[in-house]
């Protein structure tokens, strides 16, 4: 019995016989065929040679466009890096408060330079203006300094406008003269007279209105007179001395040198154009300490976002919050509306129907509103979320606060 033989397809690839060349007898035409295949062998080596060079050539070629293209795009890398870099930080509002020898704020100026520190906004914020203090109502922004600390005066004016504010310079007369020496007297375009009327009755003329040449000393006096004007009114005189004093200060020898964080506010101001804002108000009524008045809601947020145009959220957009006082303790309201800044808007504070609250409860009154009330506790760092069905439509979210509050 025979094995049957596997066809070479049939066998596997490693036991294939090798094929072996069985050399040809020599003949004239197998001469010239060799010939002929040694001419074809050369010519074959030839062009591989040839071949082998361009190859080598075109790779290069490659490399070195290669290497262009990835400068190029390294470059390209690197410019689209620094368009994608962080923005610098904008630089802190300060606060400017004139004080009579009362204790009153008589001016109130707001600056908040541009991100780039060329330019800005001044903001004129008149005494009458009414906002929210801490466990203190609402009162006039010129009496919050008499009834606590300039950090008061500070947390209240950024409570009311919702952008940071770092500091607070409380200027007496000798003060705000020292400020302005440096520049020497300044040419004011005054406009309107500037009178006092003596308890006689007797009208003294301080200021006349147009250019008038000022002197440091008169400056205190330039813009704490009233006169026959409104507190409005004495606005417009508060931007005609700005206007002439920044327009000093582009000169570096005309920068006050103290302090020091104020010097560098108003040369990052005077570098640039500056926008001159008011605070939208409207009048109340008037009292023996002057026109009150009431902030327009509508217009302070077109304020907010142009004071702020480049924040992430609106700050007319911040959480309406009431602060409750649940333990009794003094003045708990204030380090309340402290921790939360301006991540939200404190519009009321009193004290809760009780005093012996153990855990702070932050409570909101829609369930679509349930986001605000998380991004208050967040502020706070601490809270229970509380839903009521007694809703409030002043605000948005009320803080209780217990005795786990530190």
């Amino acid at each position: 019995m025979t094995s049957p033989v596997a066809s070479p397809s049939e066998r596997p690839l490693d036991t294939l016989d090798d094929v072996v060349a069985v050399p040809l007898p020599e003949t004239r035409r197998t001469t010239r065929s060799r010939r002929e295949q040694r001419r074809k062998r050369r010519r074959r080596q030839r062009n591989l040679k040839y071949t082998a060079l361009l190859t080598v050539g075109g790779l290069l070629v490659l490399a070195l466009v290669g290497r262009v293209v990835s400068d190029v795009a390294s470059d390209g890398d690197r410019s689209g890096d620094d368009k994608g870099a962080a923005a610098p930080a904008r630089p802190p509002a300060r606060l400017v408060v004139q004080r009579d020898g009362a204790g009153q704020a008589v001016s109130l100026f707001l600056l908040a330079p541009e991100r780039r520190g060329k330019g800005g906004s001044l903001v004129l914020l008149p005494p009458g203006a009414m906002a929210e203090v801490a466990s203190l109502d609402l009162q006039p922004l010129g009496q919050v300094l008499s009834l606590g600390s300039p950090e008061r005066l500070q947390a209240t004016v950024q409570n009311l406008l919702g952008i940071p504010v770092a500091s607070v310079h409380v200027l007496d007369d000798a003060a705000l003269t020292a400020l302005v020496a440096p520049a020497g007297p300044l040419t004011v375009n005054v406009p309107e007279r500037v009178e006092r009327v003596d308890e006689r009755g007797t009208v003294h003329v301080l200021f006349e209105a147009g250019e008038v040449r000022v002197a440091p000393a008169d400056v205190p006096r330039l813009l704490a007179e009233r006169g026959r004007s409104t507190d409005l009114g004495r606005l417009a005189r508060h931007q005609a001395f700005w206007d002439a004093w920044l327009g000093r200060l582009d000169d570096p020898a005309a920068l006050p040198a103290q302090p020091a964080e104020l010097k560098a506010v108003l040369a990052e101001l005077a570098a640039g154009t500056v926008r001159t804002r008011v605070l939208p108000v409207t009048p109340l009524g008037a009292t023996e300490g002057g026109q009150l008045y009431q902030v327009d809601r509508a217009e302070l947020a077109q304020l907010q976002d142009a004071l702020v145009p480049d924040a992430e959220g609106s700050a007319s957009e911040r959480p309406r919050v009431q602060i409750l006082n649940g333990t009794g303790e003094v003045q708990l309201a204030q380090r309340v509306a402290d921790k939360l800044g301006t991540a939200v808007e404190v519009k009321l504070t009193g004290n809760a129907a009780r005093f012996d609250y153990a855990e702070t409860q932050v409570v909101f009154y829609d369930k679509a509103e349930q986001a605000k009330a998380e991004r208050v506790r967040e502020a706070l760092g601490m809270g229970k979320l509380v839903f009521s069905r007694n809703p409030l439509d002043v605000v948005d979210v009320t803080i209780i606060v217990g005795k786990d509050f530190e």
